[in-house]
């Protein structure tokens, strides 16, 4: 069954880098779990009483940042990674 995969790929995809791909899309899998999982909970204590309503807004507004500020770096980073000026 890999076999056709190889086959149809580029010679410049290997397996390592098919690895790497899979890897990196698994951490974002997890991560995702992870934030849902939380946020999950923080709304079921919400629901229940314990949290007051002002605390889910903040972890959105957190999550929202922490989006924001990844994304105003990623570009400049990936520049600066792909530059041949070292």
């Amino acid at each position: 069954m890999i076999g056709r995969l190889e086959n149809s790929l580029p010679p410049a995809v290997t397996k390592s880098t098919l690895y790497r791909v899979v890897g990196w899309l698994f951490r974002a899998y997890v991560a995702s779990l992870v934030i849902l999982g939380v946020y999950s909970l923080l709304w079921v204590l919400e629901l229940a009483g314990v949290l007051p309503g002002r605390w889910l807004s903040t972890a959105w507004i957190g999550i929202a940042a922490m989006g924001s500020i990844f994304l105003i770096l990623l570009a400049p980073l990936y520049y600066a990674a792909r530059s041949t000026d070292r």
